[in-house]
This record gives structure tokens, C-alpha cells and sequence, in this order.
């Protein structure tokens, strides 16, 4: 590793990636890009089409965390994972891609608009080649029965115009090969002056006069060790794209966020900006479990649907979609996802570390799905994932300590709004009426899980407060914008500081309806352009 780069770049998931394989490959510059996770060959599932179902119960490739108590959902934690590996959780997802609805970025700030945003999204299309999958009987049947319900149907569902629609949506993969923006920007085509640095954890921003111009990083020993310190001088820019949960913890380790807080922690204060980590949301969701009466034939996250379900008026447009449905095959994902679920939710905090702990419960789950009643039922079961699209709902991330290795303290605040339980209530009616109709009660649709019984909205409360996760999507905590609540600025630069741009999901001011790692991309694709564009200037 070189004592200096012209540009560096913290982190490799879904932008991070975009942002160091187009500035080494456009410029001259040298570039640096370091990945806390292992590289992808070390675990070749994540490069895999059919690798997904493996990917999330491979503790390899997910970084672990877990929410605070949320107050609205009885007290629950929730795990909020995330994935770690070259193409971050856009390796280990279920590879959706969606740009979201035109009316979401109305929200966004000027210049960063559809019209704006679409020439970005279809460069990284042309790098990725996203494409939805062949119809199944299944699918089908689905697709009739959300028709039946007065709705409409296409497939693709990239032209930004969502409410209503359900359809086989693009996904990132080509024949068995996952089109992550790792694989599309960094596998093929190394790069000379490109330097890639794995199992490296960069523990905080070194400034001269409010200017980035170093970061301090730890080549990570073996197993749990600790590698020896070392300092990176940058000659140009530090890009930072660790993500909503990463990279407003690495700024305040920095000395840049809410100075109470980093002077709780001894941090010297940089910059002392009150709404980094403030602005989190996410969309949370509840599955509906449903058994067929036939074996299921479809395998992959490949049909969405989307609506506006409530009138609620902070939404700009009245047609705006709130509400997304998914359908969830759990013959093929059920099992790896119980490997990871059922130890966050059944050991305490605490002791979730463990991993022998966490092994006896996989080895129970294991001889569980041995059993052949369990699996001749789990081969017809399917679910329709209700996820709150548009959440009102605001929390934030806070240090737990000065230590990078610690988690931050991330509250979701989900349903801290009770819009957002309304809106959740609805769109589980909507998901019964599709459900009960014909087209799916001919291929088999008897509820299994509670919310999939009742419309009684004190149950269905209850319901979604038990059942409720993430679907992954954390956003928001370096909000981009122009007022003093958005610490980045239009070009992705962090106000108050030279040689530092934020291009992940956390500048993100308001969510998409849809799943963020298309928009992620996206902005990865444009930080690139603002830095090109100073450049000539």
C-alpha cells in the first residue's frame, strides 16, 4: 500500500464500487478503495445468481447489529444487518432493482429530480444490464389476483411510474452470475491505478484546517486481531460510501456530528454538525405466510407490486405509492433465513455474539427441516410481504463509545408515527383481499401467520408489532439538501469541510418507495460526475 492517493474511497458496497471503478478508469488518479469485509472470491456465493439464499445466513459477509428498544413495538430489538463483502449488500440481497417512482425525488433537491437523476440510472443499467424473469404458473396467478382487485399490471417497472402496478421487476443478474457493481465495475477489468484493500477497517478522517487530508486505517489480523495502525494521505478527495449506518459513526469518530456526543466520548470536535446520524428511516415490513395446495415454482424476489394505500397528506402527490408488496418463496430461502433470524431474535444482545451459541441454534433448525411433514408443508408456502414504503417515522444514530468496533446505537423509531401503523394496517387488508382472491384461492391461499386471519385492526397492531423487520433499506443520516437540517450539500460535499463527499444511501433525504440499491448506485454514478465536472472547471 502507497503512503498517498489522489482519491479514496471507504467503502466497496453497491456506490462505493460505482464511485472507485469510474475514477480509476476515467482518470489517471490513483485510487484507493478499502472494504472492511472479505474480497468477493472468498466467499463465491456473493457472486453467484443463486447464491442469495446462502448469502444472508453467511456470517462471512453480514455485519451484525441490532436496533435499540423500539417503544412503539413493545420494546423489541430489531436486527439491522447489513452486508460486508466487495458490493456490500448488493452482493448478498436478493438483486431487485428499482429506480423507484418519479414522485419520490420530488422530495429530493434541486438537480436531483427524475428527469435529473434518469441519464445516471441508465449508465448503470448499461453497465449492469438489470432484467426481469420469465412468468410463473405461481406468478401468474398473483398478478390475477391483484388485477381482480382493480389494479394494473406491467413488468419492469423502471419508468417511474409504480402506483397501482404490480410486475416481474428488473433484477441484477446475468444467466448465473449476479450483476452486482462489484461484478460490473471491479471484477473483469483490474485496473493498475487502482488499489483494493480487504479485511481493512478504517477507524477515522484525519483533517488539517476543516480539510480531509488522510484517513487512519487498520489492515485487520486474523481471526479477531488487531492489526497495526497506519495513516493514508489523500491528494484530491475522500469519498466516503460506507453506508447509513457506517458512515455517520465514522464521522463522528472523526470529530464531525453532535458535539454533546463527541465530547462524551473524549473526540475532538472538528465540526460540530447536530443533524449527522439524525433523519434515519427504513422501510420496515411484516410477511404474510400462506400454504398452497401445490409445490411452488418460483424461486426469486421477482414480483412486485405497489400502491398508494392511505391518505395521508404528507406525500406530495395524491396517486404517490406508499406501500410495496413482495412475494416470498420460502421453499428455497426459508431455511438459510431461519439460520440467521431465529439466533438475533432468541439470544439476548449480549450473547448474540457467541457464535457457539449461535451454531447450536443453526443445528437445531437444521434437524428441524429434516423433519418431512415440516418440509412438505414449507414446499406449497409462499408470503406476501406488506413493507412500508413512505415512512413518517424519523430516528436517528448515535455513538455507543470511541471505539469503531462497536456498533452505533441505532433507533429506527419505527411507527413512531401512528400514520405509519395505519398505512401498515391497510396495505396487510390490501395483501388478505389478494389473498382471497380467486386467482390465488385456486392455486391455494390458507393463512398461517396470524396477520394473514383477521382485518381486526387491534390484532393486526399487535401482529405488526411482533412481526415486524427490516427490509434493509436504511437511509437518510447524512441527509443532502440546502437546508441547515441536510449537513451535505447538492454535489454530495460535506458542508463545512474541503476534500470530503458522502455517496451512499445515508445522504439520501427522503426514501424511495422501492428498494434503495438502484438509487444507491445512482448517486455513486453522480458523485463521479461532480468530481469530473470540478475537474474541467
Amino acid at each position: 500500500m502507497l503512503d498517498s492517493y489522489d482519491y479514496i474511497v471507504v467503502g466497496a458496497g453497491s456506490s462505493g464500487c460505482v464511485v472507485a471503478g469510474r475514477l480509476a478508469k476515467e482518470t489517471s488518479s490513483t485510487v484507493l478503495l478499502i472494504e472492511a469485509g472479505p474480497a468477493a472470491e472468498e466467499n463465491p456465493d456473493t457472486m453467484s445468481a443463486d447464491g442469495f439464499k446462502y448469502c444472508f445466513a453467511n456470517d462471512n459477509v453480514m455485519l451484525d447489529r441490532f436496533s435499540e428498544k423500539q417503544h412503539a413495538m413493545s420494546g423489541r430489538s430489531v436486527y439491522q444487518g447489513t452486508g460486508a463483502t466487495m458490493g456490500g449488500s448488493g452482493s448478498v440481497n436478493g438483486m431487485v432493482y428499482t429506480r423507484g417512482d418519479k414522485a419520490d425525488f420530488d422530495a429530493w433537491p434541486k438537480g436531483w429530480q427524475w428527469d435529473d437523476i434518469v441519464p445516471a440510472f441508465e449508465a448503470v443499467e448499461e453497465k449492469l444490464k438489470p432484467k426481469h424473469r420469465d412468468a410463473t404458473r405461481f406468478t401468474q396467478a398473483a398478478v390475477g389476483a391483484w388485477v381482480n382487485t382493480g389494479r394494473k399490471h406491467k413488468d419492469g417497472l423502471n419508468d417511474g411510474d409504480l402506483a397501482g402496478y404490480i410486475g416481474h421487476n428488473a433484477m441484477n443478474y446475468q444467466g448465473d452470475r449476479r450483476s452486482s457493481s462489484y461484478m460490473a465495475y471491479l471484477h473483469d477489468k483490474p485496473l493498475d491505478n487502482l488499489t483494493i484493500v480487504n479485511h481493512c477497517l478504517t477507524h477515522k478522517v484525519i483533517f488539517k484546517n476543516r480539510q480531509a487530508v488522510a484517513i487512519e486505517l487498520e489492515q485487520k489480523g486474523k481471526g479477531d486481531g488487531q492489526g497495526r495502525l497506519q495513516k493514508v494521505r489523500v491528494n484530491k478527495e475522500i469519498i466516503l460510501c460506507a453506508g447509513a449506518l457506517e458512515t455517520p459513526k465514522l464521522l463522528m469518530l472523526s470529530g464531525i456530528g453532535p458535539g454533546s456526543d463527541l465530547q462524551r466520548y473524549e473526540i475532538p470536535v472538528i465540526l460540530e454538525q447536530a443533524y449527522i446520524g439524525a433523519n434515519l428511516h427504513d422501510h420496515p415490513n411484516v410477511c404474510l405466510f400462506y400454504k398452497g395446495k401445490q409445490k411452488l415454482d418460483f424461486e426469486y424476489p421477482q414480483l412486485y407490486a405497489f400502491d398508494r394505500v392511505s391518505d395521508k397528506s404528507s406525500l406530495n402527490q395524491s396517486a404517490q405509492p406508499d406501500t410495496c408488496f413482495a412475494f416470498f418463496a420460502a421453499p428455497i430461502t426459508l431455511h438459510q433465513s431461519m439460520h440467521r433470524m431465529v439466533p438475533a431474535l432468541a439470544l439476548p444482545k449480549p450473547l448474540y455474539p457467541i457464535k457457539p451459541l449461535r451454531n447450536v441454534f443453526r443445528w437445531l433448525i437444521d434437524l428441524v427441516f429434516k423433519l418431512p411433514a415440516l418440509n412438505n408443508m414449507i414446499d406449497n408456502m409462499y408470503g406476501i410481504v406488506v413493507i412500508l414504503g413512505k415512512p413518517e417515522s424519523r430516528g436517528r444514530l448515535r455513538l455507543q463509545s470511541n471505539d469503531v468496533r462497536n456498533q452505533a446505537l441505532i433507533d429506527t423509531a419505527y411507527y413512531q408515527s401512528d400514520n405509519d401503523m395505519k398505512t401498515m394496517i391497510k396495505g396487510i387488508e390490501i395483501a388478505q383481499d389478494m389473498a382471497a382472491d380467486s386467482s390465488l384461492t385456486a392455486w391455494g391461499s390458507s393463512p398461517i401467520s396470524g396477520g394473514g386471519k383477521t382485518k381486526n385492526p387491534d390484532v393486526l397492531r399487535k401482529f405488526i408489532k411482533s412481526a415486524t423487520m427490516t427490509t434493509f433499506h436504511f437511509c437518510g443520516t447524512c441527509k443532502m439538501g440546502e437546508g441547515v437540517d441536510a449537513p451535505v450539500d447538492k454535489e454530495l460535499k460535506l458542508k463545512g469541510i474541503t476534500g470530503l463527499r458522502i455517496a451512499d444511501a445515508s445522504v439520501i433525504p427522503e426514501v424511495p418507495v422501492s428498494a434503495i440499491n438502484a438509487p444507491s448506485m445512482m448517486i455513486g454514478y453522480r458523485a463521479v460526475d461532480f468530481i469530473l465536472n470540478k475537474q474541467k472547471a
